[in-house]
């Protein structure tokens, strides 16, 4: 079970103070090789947390931990070009503001290969709204597709021409954010 659990720490300042072998292990598997104990122990979550909706969610997330000293659960996908994972983010509180988060890989399944989501690919310089927890894109006249369905309509096969991934939150993973543990 160790391998599907991805934890690190924040401190009260949300500099990051620890992650987990897994947590490294889980970022070079993702291509995210730039990802060492080196270069994110001592610097702001927030120079690794991309979109402003995002960026704003989890703020508040933070806030509501420190401020009840509750621990929260928030699910959440983390895919990769060929594989849906189910994850679940756990936050709870520590000594002095910090926060501990554990991510839980649920349940993945396999799929077939979509060049949208791997960072390798060139990019242009338009953009493409993802959801951060669902992965959920946004088409037009406010829909919300999956990305099967979205690939399609919107013709992003690849390997050229992708647009660079704006990360938010859909109005749907807006509502009930979080849950008490």
């Amino acid at each position: 079970m160790s391998d599907r659990v991805f934890a690190y720490s924040i401190d009260r300042n949300d500099a990051i103070h620890s992650v987990s072998d897994a947590w490294l292990e889980f970022a070079r598997a993702n291509g995210a090789n730039e990802l060492t104990r080196e270069s994110v122990i001592g610097h702001s979550l927030w120079k690794f947390v991309r979109g402003r909706d995002t960026r704003s969610l989890y703020e508040n997330l933070l806030a509501r931990v420190r401020e009840e000293a509750m621990s929260f659960e928030l699910p959440f996908r983390c895919d990769s070009p060929d594989r849906f994972r189910f994850m679940k983010l756990s936050l709870m509180p520590g000594d002095r503001g910090a926060i501990h988060l554990r991510g839980v890989l649920i349940r993945e399944q396999e799929r077939p290969f979509y060049s949208i989501l791997d960072r390798a690919f060139p990019r242009t310089e338009s953009r493409l709204p993802m959801c951060s927890l669902c992965k959920r894109i946004y088409a037009y006249d406010s829909q919300w597709l999956e990305l099967e369905e979205a690939v399609v309509q919107l013709e992003l096969f690849g390997p050229t021409d992708l647009p660079e991934i704006d990360y938010t939150v859909c109005h749907e993973c807006k509502k009930p954010v979080g849950h008490r543990t």
